[in-house]
C-alpha cells in the first residue's frame, strides 16, 4: 500500500490554479501527478508530471487514484460520473450538482463503483467552524430561534463564468451555497417552507435573500450576492445566547462572539490552511478506507434547499 494518493484535475480553472493545486503540493499524502485542459499548451509544464489536452485522456491514467473536478456548474454531473465510471475518487466542487437530481444520479454513481464522490466545501475544514460545532453541541445557545448567514462580494472580473447562465452561474450556485450548508449543518434537517427575494442581471441572480422555515418554528435567513461590498457573516440565536460569527466561511485568525446574559466572551480561533486540510482529509479516506467529513446525504440535502429557494424565486 502506497502512502500518497496521485490525483488529476479536470480542467485549470481559477479556483484549481489559485488554491487547489497549491494545496495538493501541501498535503503530505497528495501528489499531483497530472493536469487536463483544452489550452494544455498554455499550462506551466513544471508542477506536474502530465499534461492532457482532454478530460477523457486524463481519466484513462491508471495512475491517477483521484480526481478534483473545478469545471463550470452545468458539466458537474457528467463528468463526475465519467470519472467514477473509471475507477477514481473524486472531489468535486460546489455545489455539486444543479440540482438534487443530478446529485442523487452521482451518488448513485459512487455507490455502484464504490468510490468515494465528495463535495469540495472548504470552510468545514477550518478552526473557525470546529468552535462553532463545539460551541453549538455544548447548548450554551439553548433553543436555537433564529440563523443568519451571508456571503457576497462585488464581481468585477469580466468574461466570468459566474455570470452565464447556461454554466450554472448565478450567485445562489456560487457564494449562497455556503450559507445554505451552514444552516444545513447547524440543523440538520430540511425546512418546511422557502420564501425568497431576488435581484437579477444578464440571466443570473445577483442579489438574493431566503427565509427558511422550520418545523420547530426557528427561521433562517440566507443572502448571497455578487453585485455590492464583501460580507461574510453569520449569527446563531438561540434561547439563551447568541454566537456571532464574522469571516465565516474563511480561514483565517479571528475570534468568535458568545453573547450571553452575563456579558460577551471573545473566543479565539486559529489560522487554518482549508484547501490544504480538505485535500489531505479526502486523501486519507482513499488510503485508509473511511468515509469523507462531508456525506453525499448532507450535499443532496443541501441541494433540495436550493431547488426550494430557486422554485421560490419564480412564484
Amino acid at each position: 500500500m502506497t502512502d500518497i494518493v496521485n490525483w488529476g484535475v479536470l480542467g485549470y480553472a481559477r479556483i484549481a490554479r489559485l488554491s487547489v493545486i497549491p494545496a495538493i503540493g501541501r498535503a503530505a499524502n497528495a501528489r499531483l501527478l497530472a493536469v487536463a485542459s483544452r489550452n494544455a499548451a498554455e499550462l506551466p509544464g513544471d508542477q506536474w508530471q502530465k499534461t492532457y489536452n482532454s478530460y477523457d485522456a486524463l481519466l484513462a491514467d491508471d495512475d491517477i487514484q483521484a480526481v478534483y473536478i473545478p469545471l463550470p456548474n452545468s458539466l458537474h454531473k457528467e463528468w463526475v460520473i465519467k470519472a467514477l465510471n473509471a475507477g477514481k475518487h473524486v472531489l468535486c466542487e460546489k455545489p455539486l450538482g444543479l440540482n438534487a437530481e443530478e446529485a442523487q444520479a452521482m451518488q448513485q454513481a459512487s455507490k455502484k463503483q464504490q468510490r468515494h464522490l465528495m463535495e469540495a466545501v472548504m470552510y468545514r475544514y477550518t478552526d473557525r467552524t470546529r468552535v462553532v460545532k463545539e460551541i453549538l453541541d455544548s447548548g450554551v445557545l439553548g433553543e436555537l430561534r433564529h440563523i443568519n448567514a451571508s456571503f457576497r462580494f462585488l464581481l468585477d472580473r469580466e468574461n466570468t463564468i459566474k455570470a452565464k447562465p447556461e454554466l450554472g452561474g448565478g450567485a445562489l450556485y456560487d457564494v449562497g451555497c455556503y450559507p445554505v450548508n451552514f444552516v444545513g449543518m447547524v440543523t440538520g434537517r430540511l425546512p418546511l417552507r422557502c420564501k425568497s427575494l431576488v435581484e437579477t442581471h444578464g440571466g443570473v441572480d445577483t442579489n438574493l435573500s431566503a427565509l427558511l422555515q422550520y418545523d420547530d418554528g426557528l427561521i433562517a435567513n440566507i443572502h448571497c450576492g455578487f453585485n455590492a461590498f464583501s460580507r461574510i457573516y453569520a449569527e446563531i440565536i438561540g434561547t439563551k445566547g447568541m454566537l456571532q460569527i464574522d469571516n465565516t466561511f474563511l480561514d483565517d485568525a479571528g475570534e468568535v462572539y458568545l453573547h450571553q446574559a452575563e456579558g460577551v466572551r471573545a473566543i479565539p480561533v486559529a489560522a487554518s490552511d482549508r484547501y490544504k486540510a480538505e485535500i489531505t482529509h479526502f486523501s486519507d479516506a482513499v488510503l485508509n478506507p473511511s468515509s469523507p467529513l462531508l456525506s453525499l446525504d448532507e450535499s443532496i440535502m443541501n441541494l433540495q434547499v436550493l431547488d426550494m429557494i430557486r422554485e421560490s424565486m419564480q412564484s
